[in-house]
């Protein structure tokens, strides 16, 4: 467990006359912050950025309630063009980021830009509700503290929370995640709206429940609901590359935190890095306010169990080099990575490396919208990284091998199971039969000739085989041995996207009919539509 302190010198406050609201966030005293101003438009879209953020932080619980971790207060970065609002998930699966320009502030004194934790409790979350753009608002964050008028409300007081090294760990991880290469979709938030309204009144009740982004090369990109392959057309989203691509990932519950913004929008960009990666949604409220949702591949998987997460850029091992790179982000606040290259006279890998490198010590942050690296401390103290990132001989025998060109696929196929399902939908019920898809790859790894693994389709290990020592010892009750892993690797990336179901023929329904039967009698345990389990957990 990792544990830690703040010092507010009184809680934050909300205070609504008729003509004048102030929305005061004591900073943290150990890293005083101090950021008064006067919001001079555009109050809605930052109201609705702030209510988003205040939900993803208190509602986790509601798509993954056997999380049972601490609380760590948002985080609130003040750059000379730029103020961040910051929050990871209790569960891991969701990261918030509130961006707002400087320039829809009016500055009220001295400003110090930095980065510091804000206290930020439900009762503040429901109190935004009451900012208007017909009062003079102001937005004011300091260690100063202010003035409390509440009876019985307390003065100075220090917060310490635990939370698990996989959360800290997940919270730098998922600024990697941000600065992977990946697809980019400009969606009209209409078409988004569409899709998240037939999931509200629509509850799929058996697996597969993933989003499915078709990108057909030179036309507009399609969204596809699993398991019903409901299209949502994406108008004028094209995708722009030579090839047809298929990306599936997971997590609509928690696009939830999107739909209350998505009739305000102007327009939301779509950043997928690739099949169950992470995945991010910038929502472009107007008025230089933006809500930035990241998802991990799905909610029980989170951000430091994500397949893929192993992809992220390689940290660079010059600790010269990055903190140098440290110090050209301190100095300038924000760069891109070709400035940065530039003025550490490096290439831009390395320059990316060293960077990176940074954004895993927690000192660095991509701002994903604008592409750019940005100096943020997100601890008041250094964290013990061989803790957080300890080494991994496995995993990195993997990569060796994957490296050196000795990770071979000689035979791959899809498994097929199929079943016929009652499926809601807002025009009524329809029966579809619903394909099941495990992943069977054969290769040979390194010294290993007969490496075999089966993949479900969320993309997690069924049944492994190595005739290496460790899985001779152990089979899988410790993990994959490396060759395992290598080959996993190459696997994922090959593997094709199909449909998750087909209109039920005649046959199929009649063959399924005794089960129901048998169902309906209660001679089996559940009804032919019986819930599978969590729809973001699959």
């Amino acid at each position: 467990m990792t544990t830690f302190g703040f010092l507010y010198a009184t809680p934050s406050v909300f205070e609504s006359t008729r003509e004048r609201a102030l929305l005061g966030l004591s900073a943290d005293q150990h890293r005083p912050v101090r950021f008064h101003a006067r919001v001079a438009k555009h109050v809605l879209p930052l109201r609705m950025a702030l209510q988003a953020l205040g939900e993803l932080i208190w509602h986790s619980d509601e798509w993954n309630p056997e999380w049972t971790g601490g609380i760590l207060d948002p985080l609130i970065t003040v750059h000379p063009d730029r103020v961040f609002f910051e929050a990871f998930s209790q569960d891991q699966s969701a990261y918030g980021l509130v961006i707002v320009d400087r320039e829809c502030f009016v500055p009220e004194g001295e400003v110090h830009c930095g980065t510091t934790n804000v206290d930020f409790t439900a009762w503040l979350w429901a109190a935004l509700a009451e900012l208007r753009s017909s009062r003079e608002t102001h937005l004011r964050v300091g260690p100063e503290g202010f003035e409390v008028r509440t009876t019985g409300a307390g003065g100075r007081f220090e917060q310490k929370v635990e939370v698990p090294d996989a959360w800290v760990r997940g919270f730098l991880q998922l600024q990697g995640g941000m600065a992977l290469p990946g697809t980019r979709l400009s969606v009209r938030p209409v078409d988004l709206l569409a899709a998240e309204r037939f999931l509200r009144y629509t509850k799929a009740k058996v697996s597969p429940r993933a989003l499915r982004y078709e990108l057909p090369p030179g036309e507009d990109a399609r969204l596809v609901l699993e398991p019903w392959e409901q299209v949502f057309p994406l108008r004028g989203a094209v995708h722009g590359g030579p090839e047809a691509r298929t990306i599936r990932t997971w997590g609509r519950r928690r696009l939830r935190l999107l739909e209350p913004l998505l009739p305000y929008a102007e327009r939301v960009d779509v950043y997928l890095k690739g099949r169950a990666l992470p995945h991010f949604y910038v929502v472009h409220l107007g008025g230089g306010v933006r809500f930035v949702l990241g998802l991990s591949g799905w909610t029980a998987n989170r951000w430091t169990g994500t397949a893929g997460m192993d992809l992220l850029l390689e940290p660079e091992r010059d600790a010269g080099l990055a903190e140098r790179a440290l110090g050209v982000l301190r100095e300038r606040f924000h760069a891109s990575t070709e400035e940065v290259a530039g003025a550490l006279g490096v290439d831009k890998a390395r320059a990316a490396a060293a960077l990176a490198a940074q954004c895993a010590a927690g000192r660095a942050m991509f701002d994903v919208e604008a592409r750019r690296w940005r100096h943020r401390e997100l601890f008041a103290t250094p964290v013990d990284l061989g803790r957080l990132y300890p080494p991994d001989a496995r995993r990195e025998e993997a990569e060796r091998l994957e490296a050196a060109g000795e990770v071979h696929v000689s035979s791959e196929a899809t498994r097929e199971t199929r079943k016929v399902r009652k499926l809601p939908t807002p025009e009524g019920t329809v029966v579809r039969e619903v394909i099941h898809r495990d992943w069977v790859v054969q290769g040979r790894v390194g010294a290993q000739a007969e490496v075999e693994l089966v993949l479900n389709d969320e993309d997690r290990l069924l049944f492994g085989r190595c005739g290496c020592e460790h899985f001779r010892e152990h089979l899988l009750n410790l993990g994959p041995c490396a060759h395992l892993l290598a080959l996993s690797r190459l696997a994922r990336a090959r593997r094709r996207e199909l449909a998750s179901s087909t209109p039920a023929s005649a046959e199929a329904i009649a063959a399924r009919a005794p089960e129901e039967r048998r169902a309906r009698d209660g001679d089996e345990e559940g009804a032919l539509d019986a819930e599978d389990g969590d729809d973001d957990n699959r």
